[in-house]
């Protein structure tokens, strides 16, 4: 009893100390025993931490314009189809040039980004890209634009694919919340930018004598002289397309990235190359001397997985309005509340992943988003076989919910809890990602054309039943990796023990 008694002050003692050290260091105990770190006291007194977090603001600006440029692409092609005077179909080898550069970019991010300073290559590309898209209104040749289009989207492709790495390499395994943030930057960027682009688009107006003519919603009385095509050939001819308001909105879009590129500039200027030597004070991760067999399997199923992701996302954004007007034989505007009911879950579900993944384990999460989105594609199936409206407006946005964080998460968990990734298995990553995004309308296209729009929910099921046999599948591959090493361990102390 008087040992317990007098062994009490050293043990409250140590207790102070303890907590002393962990303010000092920004962070507080939880009530499970981990560090859970004070951000206001860390903003205060921990300058490494600071930059991380400038350099996190950074990149979601970038972010949130990447998105806005995404989301304005859609609406502006028709205009662009007047600059250019082109058929629709002839303009939509833009938007394949940009998915192409966009490949590219993204396989030759890893090498660029081993490379160079990643300050400068972000900085540099940035404005490249700021001075293409001011330059692309007042392009009017066709394979120029074309040109343009693949320049632009290769540059963007390295930038989309640096700015995750450079949010793994600032963060490490903590990167989960940052790179939900991010990517929810880029959702936000998605949904506002069509919103900002629509008052300086052109509309196309009938008359009597089936003569279209494009006017402007700001400036009506000058571009309904400048605009005026016939049907016959299915293209629109300009007389001074340069007048078109639609450069303001490229403009706009253009003064963002620059800002960006500033940024970068500004970074690189005060030179916080510190801030990249992130000091991890977590436990050294189990997978750290991987086989190479073992390493190249995860890859090569957590490509698998990417794939079947994004096949997911596309289908639904590519073919949902058009399966609800030939299918369930809803009117284009049903359609169009449709696709935005999935891209407001989208958003919300990207914010939520914030906080979702600062409290619970990835791999938690990710077994609970992709099961309810499994669940979620069977229920649209079996709905829209009967064509119960109701189906749609249940599953579909509970589909964009549960995808909106699978991408941000999956790169994750690789850090977490399979090995560090560097840029070039990131790059590898986004090219395998940007080839099924291609590949999901051939695909798709090609089996409801040839047999029945319901090939939509039936690839659906299919992609989102595969993403969760994969992620078992890893899943097993983590517990062995895991089982191993505790063996490993063992075998470590028992002759460690022998040795003394």
């Amino acid at each position: 009893m008087s040992d317990s008694v007098a062994n009490e002050p050293n043990t409250n003692h140590t207790n102070i100390l303890k907590e002393k050290s962990l303010f000092d260091h920004g962070q507080m105990e939880g009530p499970d025993g981990t560090h859970l770190p004070s951000i206001l006291i860390r903003l205060r007194t921990d300058t490494i931490y600071r930059n991380k977090l400038y350099q996190t603001l950074a990149l979601s600006w970038l972010s949130t314009c990447l998105g806005w440029n995404a989301g304005q692409l859609g609406p502006a092609l028709p205009d662009l189809q007047v600059i250019t005077n082109t058929t629709l179909d002839e303009a939509s080898y833009y938007l394949t040039a940009l998915s192409l550069g966009f490949l590219i970019g993204a396989l030759a991010a890893g090498w660029i980004f081993r490379k160079g300073h990643q300050m400068i290559t972000m900085s540099t590309l940035t404005g490249v890209f700021a001075i293409l898209t001011a330059v692309i209104p007042w392009c009017k040749y066709y394979v120029l634009m074309i040109i343009l289009f693949l320049i632009r989207g290769g540059a963007r492709g390295v930038i989309d694919t640096g700015c995750n790495i450079m949010i793994l390499e600032i963060w490490g395994k903590h990167n989960g919340p940052y790179m939900q943030a991010v990517h929810f930057m880029y959702a936000v960027g998605g949904i506002v930018s069509p919103l900002a682009t629509a008052p300086f688009l052109s509309i196309r107006v009938h008359d009597v004598n089936h003569t279209s003519k494009y006017t402007n919603i700001s400036n009506y009385h000058n571009l309904s002289e400048n605009f005026s095509a016939s049907f016959e050939s299915g293209k629109i001819d300009s007389q001074e397309t340069h007048n078109s308001s639609v450069h303001f909105a490229f403009a706009i879009t253009a003064a963002f990235a620059l800002s960006c590129s500033f940024i970068f500039l500004y970074f690189l200027c005060r030179s916080t190359k510190q801030t990249n030597n992130n000091t991890d004070r977590s436990p050294t991760r189990v997978t750290k001397n991987l086989p190479r067999s073992i390493r190249l399997m995860s890859l090569s199923l957590m490509c698998a997985t990417f794939w079947f992701y994004l096949f997911l996302e596309k289908a639904m954004v590519f073919f949902l309005p058009t399966f609800t007007l030939v299918h369930m034989e809803w009117t284009q505007l049903q359609g169009s509340y449709a696709a935005t009911t999935y891209w407001a879950a989208f958003a919300i579900g990207r914010l939520s992943g914030i906080i979702i993944t600062h409290r619970f384990k990835t791999d938690k999460v990710l077994a609970t988003y992709i099961s309810v989105l499994t669940l979620s594609s069977f229920g649209l199936m079996i709905t829209t076989l009967y064509q119960k409206d109701i189906g749609v407006w249940i599953f579909v946005p509970m589909s964009g919910f549960c995808q909106s964080i699978l991408f941000p998460l999956l790169l994750s968990w690789i850090e977490e809890d399979f090995f560090k990734k560097t840029g070039k298995i990131v790059s590898v990553i986004m090219f395998l990602g940007s080839i099924g995004t291609m590949v999901t309308p051939i695909i798709l296209g090609y089996l409801i054309d040839l047999f029945t729009p319901m090939w939509f929910p039936y690839a659906e099921v299919i992609a989102s039943v595969c993403m969760l046999i994969l992620y078992f599948v890893l899943l097993l591959i983590r517990s062995k990796i895991v089982f191993d090493h505790h063996e490993n361990q063992t075998c470590i102390s028992v002759q460690e023990t022998n040795k003394e």
